[in-house]
């Protein structure tokens, strides 16, 4: 998934709900989120289409954004698995 694809899915949930991660579908647990986290990398390994000079809010140095495993918060609701599909 791209922060595009995240954020639009993100724009459709009221802004002060909860975030979490639901994680290992054979014991599903939900975790929060503690930390998100770029990752920037080495200048050769961008091509062409990743350097748009053109849009002054892009920033190429960023390849990667991790969302970081808080704390674990429990089972997951079992209507949360159901709507996974697990």
């Amino acid at each position: 998934m791209k922060v595009i694809e995240l954020k639009e899915a993100l724009e459709q949930m009221p802004d002060e709900a909860e975030v979490r991660l639901a994680m290992q579908p054979s014991w599903p647990f939900e975790y929060s989120i503690s930390d998100v986290i770029p990752l920037e990398p080495i200048e050769e390994e961008l091509d062409e289409e990743e350097k748009r000079e053109d849009d002054p809010e892009f920033d190429d140095t960023i390849k990667v954004v991790y969302l970081v495993e808080g704390s674990q918060l429990g089972y997951l609701p079992k209507e949360a698995s159901d709507a996974i599909g697990w």
